[in-house]
């Protein structure tokens, strides 16, 4: 298959057409019922030769030859030409892998199937976070965003790396008349600018990650449509292992809400790390390092028998008071024993492990009683 052939299946006739008037072609007569004839006012030899619709004796052979003839005029492949058409008339998201083993334009299977499994939950996420923000969505789609999620195509993949193209098409909105109140916008411009709003909110949290180690800056990107659905989509882009870096670009077909420029977001390796942590953070199951905890002792636990004991200390975590479980050897036990028992404020250091309700202090250090004297 030649490369108009392929180029054929992505562009519609009234595609075509659209994109010649938008550049300066106009329609000049016509074959009959069979087709119609394009020029241009600046050059009289220049013709492109559009059939008018499938039905036609050899429509594909002369809906090729039109695109060829456009892409010889404009001095550039079929393929560039037809995605210019497409994007007149649709949204594209384009993901683009970067990696030593991909550089050819070819990408392991199972990453492959990761990366087309994981473009399609991208856009089913920033559907899902159209309608409500969560921190994490489970369910079925509203009936109009499933309708949008079913109607997305797959474009050509482009050498550079390994490239995966996403196209979804717009339908026009409906008038003011039928919606009784403004001109509807449609769902698949709507999801666009809301996946653009998520990109941009997870891409400068994790900036801010890096800076502040906080995942309470998080919190505001889940009001701008991220959600640990979209955070897993980001994440499958860099493949099984995590280790290549990514791009995702957003070109939206001008519109009352997007501009149609191309927005890029650039996801490399401390990126990936970061947006995995958002997901964990989402669903309630991260792990604050490096932290000093202090508090009372309010419950002991040592089995019969057993030299080690785990005892639950209230404290207070980024403003929020939680019962940490700290795993003891037999004399800071004892100790413990003592802080409970005279109730005193112990201390300790480590890695906090939320999950849910609950969490542990993971390798904790320099437990030790604090006296009143040390905290004033």
């Amino acid at each position: 298959m030649n490369e108009t052939s392929r180029a054929f299946a992505d562009v519609s006739i009234v595609q075509v057409e659209a994109y010649l008037v938008s550049k300066a072609w106009f329609m000049n007569g016509g074959l009959s019922s069979v087709g119609t004839l394009w020029h241009r006012q600046d050059n009289e030899s220049a013709e492109v030769v559009l059939p008018k619709h499938p039905g036609i004796r050899d429509f594909r052979k002369h809906f090729n030859e039109a695109l060829t003839s456009l892409s010889e005029f404009e001095g550039r492949l079929v393929a560039e030409v037809v995605a210019d058409v497409v994007r007149m008339s649709s949204n594209l998201i384009t993901v683009r892998v970067i990696g030593a083993d991909t550089a050819d334009g070819t990408i392991p299977i199972n990453d492959g199937v990761l990366l087309f499994s994981k473009a399609k939950d991208l856009l089913y996420a920033a559907a899902l976070s159209m309608y409500s923000k969560r921190k994490q969505f489970s369910g079925h789609l509203p009936k109009d965003a499933k309708a949008y999620v079913d109607s997305l195509l797959l474009g050509q993949t482009e050498i550079g790396s390994y490239v995966v193209n996403v196209i979804a098409p717009l339908s026009p909105p409906r008038p003011a008349q039928e919606t009784g109140a403004g001109p509807e916008v449609p769902v698949a411009e709507a999801v666009t600018l809301n996946l653009v709003h998520g990109l941009e909110a997870i891409a400068k949290a994790t900036t801010e990650f890096a800076d502040s180690r906080s995942f309470k800056v998080f919190d505001a990107a889940v009001e701008r449509g991220v959600s640990a659905n979209m955070c897993d989509a980001l994440v499958g882009f860099s493949g099984f292992e995590r280790n290549r870096d990514f791009e995702v670009r957003v070109s939206g077909a001008a519109g009352p809400m997007f501009e149609g420029e191309t927005k890029v977001f650039k996801f490399g390796a401390d990126a990936v790390a970061a947006v995995q942590k958002a997901s964990d953070y989402y669903k309630g199951d991260y792990t604050l390092d490096h932290r000093n905890i202090w508090g009372f002792v309010k419950k002991l636990d040592r089995p019969k028998g057993q030299d080690v004991g785990t005892i639950t200390v209230e404290a207070a975590v980024d403003g929020v008071e939680r019962s940490i479980k700290i795993m003891l050897n037999p004399d800071e036990y004892h100790q413990a024993v003592l802080a409970h028992d005279t109730k005193v404020i112990v201390a300790c250091s480590g890695n906090i492990h939320i999950k849910n309700r609950r969490a542990t202090l993971l390798n904790p250090t320099g437990f030790r009683i604090i006296t009143l004297n040390k905290l004033l």
